[in-house]
């Protein structure tokens, strides 16, 4: 049945994976990886990098110079090159208004909260985004059942963020130290508090769907190829992040929400080996958990990151061990591994592949067990404009992670843009198509299947 159900996902990848445009370029559109620890790169405001802006490689290692941007050739101009928005008149489609919003692509500069002489000397920032939207379902009922991050059919604030960070630069000096704090508010705030024993930051809410929560605050020491992590920070694990800006899709996938942790408690060595490599290895109190550690968890997280080639990169993190004894909220042992590979197909083109295991053996012999596959492909058209679509496919063996006594397996395909006017502003419409084969009808309304749509907006700062 498993085999089965794997050819399927090959099948219909392989289906979706055809590209829209084949002259594209997606060297200059990425998504953050969280296989690294996240600070690395997510509070970049670049989302899309154009020119000298390389996408971070999961390794964290130096990469080769970008390709020059694509620039169409000369064209007359149908007016005065002002009137297109552009210092120069790319394309006879930039006349007029619609012209200016889809092709040229003027963002600007980003603007940043003012950062003091100071700050700017002790590679010290500040800043943050705000992110809100709607997802509603086709068949107008309250909730959208069990999709992480946007089950309420209504418009939210989902992320009010604000952070401070302290980069450990050890080039200079041979060693540094660094540091960083996070505060987001919002209906994604009680998501990503400290409930694993709810310790921390758990229960700063302010309604039955806002809250607030730090979900990291840590501190780095760095020397050479070596930095230490220490504190409470977000997973190595997985693909897709809690932060907003370093997601193409609004919408969150099942592996993401139900089958990975958000944060850590603990302590985490990295080091650059050579210049492909990067190698992760620490302890964590367990999953989502604050300082407290009331179930007695005591978890290794690591894993190992490679540039496989100039266009490929491969990643494998692993969270295992003592999940709990049983004393408050979890038991047993538990294995999680997540595998990402990323390729780019073409310079705007890019494949992402991801597989999850998870398997918990609690104490009472009652095992757990979920694993998947995701897939999306993402395509850069300019500047400005992005397309992508996702499909995943999620197996509950035992109906504990998603919806409570609803083993089976649980598919969604996600197709959306990413439309950025100016380097402050993305906004992410998509539409979203979920099904369900197994016991029990996990949707609204008793279905076995829910169509969604809808967009947010992301405004940095």
């Amino acid at each position: 049945m498993r085999i089965k159900q794997m050819a399927r996902v090959a099948l219909l990848g392989a289906f979706v994976a055809a590209p829209w445009y084949p002259d594209a370029d997606a060297a200059d559109l990425y998504q953050p990886r969280s296989v690294e620890p996240t600070a690395y790169t997510y509070d970049s405001l670049e989302y899309y990098t154009i020119a000298d802006d390389a996408a971070p490689s999961p390794s964290d290692t130096a990469q080769p110079a970008a390709e020059a941007p694509y620039a169409p050739a000369a064209v007359a101009c149908r007016g005065p090159a002002s009137s297109c928005g552009c210092s120069t008149c790319e394309s006879t489609r930039c006349y007029g208004p619609l012209g200016r919003a889809l092709f040229c692509c003027n963002q600007g500069d980003p603007w940043r909260l003012p950062q003091t002489c100071y700050m700017q000397c002790h590679d010290i920032t500040v800043g943050g985004w705000m992110s809100a939207g709607v997802l509603a379902n086709s068949r107008g009922n309250r909730d959208n059942g069990p999709l992480g991050f946007n089950d309420r059919n209504e418009f939210n604030l989902h992320q009010l963020w604000g952070y401070i960070n302290k980069e450990a630069n050890a080039d200079e000096l041979g060693w540094d130290w660094g540091g960083r704090i996070d505060y987001v508010f919002g209906v994604d705030g009680p998501d990503t508090q400290a409930f694993g024993d709810e310790d921390w930051d758990f229960g700063l809410d302010t309604s039955d769907t806002y809250g607030s929560a730090i979900p990291q605050m840590y501190g780095t020491l760095a020397w050479g190829d070596w930095e230490l992590k220490a504190g409470h920070f977000y997973t190595l694990i997985g693909y897709e992040v809690v932060q907003a800006p370093e997601n193409f899709f609004y919408s969150h996938s099942y592996t993401m929400y139900y089958g990975e942790p958000f944060t850590h408690t603990g302590a985490l060595l990295s080091r650059k080996v050579g210049d492909r490599f990067t190698v992760h290895a620490g302890w964590t109190n367990g999953w989502d958990c604050g300082w407290r550690d009331r179930d007695s968890a005591s978890m290794f997280l690591g894993g190992i990151s490679t540039q496989i080639s100039d266009r490929a990169s491969l990643t494998w993190a692993v969270t295992t061990g003592r999940f709990g004894d049983g004393s408050f909220a979890n038991d047993g042992e538990l294995y999680m591994n997540s595998v990402v590979f990323e390729w780019n197909l073409t310079d705007r083109f890019t494949y992402i592949l991801q597989h999850d295991l998870g398997i918990n053996y609690a104490l009472a012999g009652d095992d757990t067990e979920w694993y998947g596959i995701n897939q999306y492909f993402l395509y850069q058209l300019n500047k400005c404009w992005a397309t992508g679509m996702r499909f995943e496919w999620f197996r509950d063996d035992d109906g504990a992670r998603v919806v409570a006594g609803n083993p089976g397996d649980y598919y969604e395909l996600t197709a959306g843009l990413n439309w950025k006017p100016h380097a402050n502003l993305t906004i992410r419409p998509e539409l979203r198509y979920d099904w369900f084969e197994g016991t029990g009808r996990p949707y609204p309304g008793n279905r076995l299947n829910q169509f969604t749509g809808g967009f947010d907006v992301i405004a940095t700062f």
